[in-house]
């Protein structure tokens, strides 16, 4: 037997002893994640400050309020909502996101009786703040551009209400959404619509709304502008832009049940007395980057001039692992009659764990 037969032959036998002792190709294929983590769909959208709950009566209730938001603030929670004012309403928003990080977030919305319902317009915007400039040529700061630079967020969006029955409402928002920084910017034109239904069993209202329906849009701006030099002539330059990918927005869907548990004449519990009233929400959100998301929220008030208010979310994802709190909210509101017509303020704080707290100051007029 030659030389090269004994070689092949030792070959296949190590061949057969391994394939012996390896796993079947099914296991092998298998593979499994380190941090026994499913994959998320976060950070896959752009404007997620879209999502970011406004308002302090809706803070305080951890946002379960699709079904009982009122007023100028329905516009961004549920624009069936808004139909509720009477005269014009207006309402303005302040919150300190996360302790220390100077991340604020603004919010104004109007509502006035017109067109056979009602009109508004509501404006949003966030601000992280000054943050220093740096790139491969100035990694201290500095440079042709800048010491510093703001990212900023802003949506301005015009919306209508309307009742079709007494017990059926239905609103939409078309909004222009814009997002990036100075030299470099992403901008979208979405839509919001929502429906309530007051069913009169009970004390209970059903609410379901859409928001940032729209289109994807890409970043554009000075930063995404080139010139190139055509070969060796410094002089001559070829503009070209970089190839950005199309972001999507968060688009999510909200559904919630609300129930007047005391202070109505149709109350579960009665009308209890003409002065204390009660209120409990629960809702679920879905949305296109996160998982499903389920909330909370119950509302005491006496004598419609003392609010107290507390919620909780519950989250399909690892936020707040191993935090029983992390999630819950609470908050409180004084309202007194000014010029025939309320006066409000709203506060609510949000435990967010790491990221310290969330503050919402909510100043409104009318209703």
């Amino acid at each position: 037997m030659s030389r090269y037969t004994l070689t092949l032959a030792a070959a296949a036998a190590a061949l057969v002893a391994a394939a012996g002792a390896a796993p079947t190709a099914s296991a092998q294929s298998t593979v499994t994640n380190p941090n026994d983590q499913a994959p998320t769909r976060q950070g896959t959208r752009g404007a997620t400050f879209l999502t970011i709950p406004l308002g302090g009566r809706a803070n305080a209730m951890a946002g379960a309020v699709t079904a009982t938001e009122d007023g100028p603030e329905a516009w961004y929670w549920n624009p069936a909502g808004a139909v509720t004012s009477e005269q014009f309403a207006a309402t303005a928003s302040r919150q300190e996101m996360y302790k220390d990080l100077d991340i604020n977030m603004m919010h104004f919305a109007a509502s006035l009786p017109l067109l056979g319902g009602v009109v508004g317009a509501n404006v949003t915007s966030l601000s992280s703040g000054d943050m220093e400039r740096t790139d491969e040529n100035f990694p201290t700061g500095g440079g042709i551009h800048g010491n510093t630079f703001n990212w900023s967020s802003t949506s301005i969006g015009l919306g209508y209400a309307r009742r079709l029955t007494d017990r059926l409402e239905v609103g939409g928002v078309v909004k222009y959404v814009s997002e990036g920084i100075t030299d470099a910017a992403t901008s979208w034109v979405a839509l919001d619509a929502g429906t309530r239904f007051r069913t009169g069993l009970y004390g209970l209202t059903i609410g379901a709304s859409m928001s940032n329906i729209g289109p994807s849009a890409s970043a554009s701006g000075p930063l995404i502008n080139l010139r190139i030099p055509r070969g060796n002539d410094a002089q001559q330059l070829t503009r070209t832009n970089l190839e950005t990918q199309g972001t999507e927005l968060p688009t999510l869907f909200r559904f919630s049940v609300a129930s007047d548990l005391l202070g109505r004449s149709e109350s579960l519990l009665g009308q209890g007395g003409g002065k204390n009233s009660l209120r409990a929400e629960a809702a679920f959100q879905n949305s296109t980057d996160s998982p499903i998301q389920f909330a909370g929220g119950v509302e005491y008030s006496f004598n419609n001039f003392v609010f107290l208010r507390a919620g909780d979310h519950v989250y399909n994802d690892q936020r707040g692992h191993g935090s029983s709190s992390y999630g819950m909210s609470f908050g409180g509101g004084l309202q007194v009659p000014l010029a025939g017509r309320p006066l409000k303020f709203d506060y609510a704080y949000t435990n967010m764990g790491d990221l310290q707290n969330v503050q919402v100051f909510t100043f409104g007029f009318g209703r």
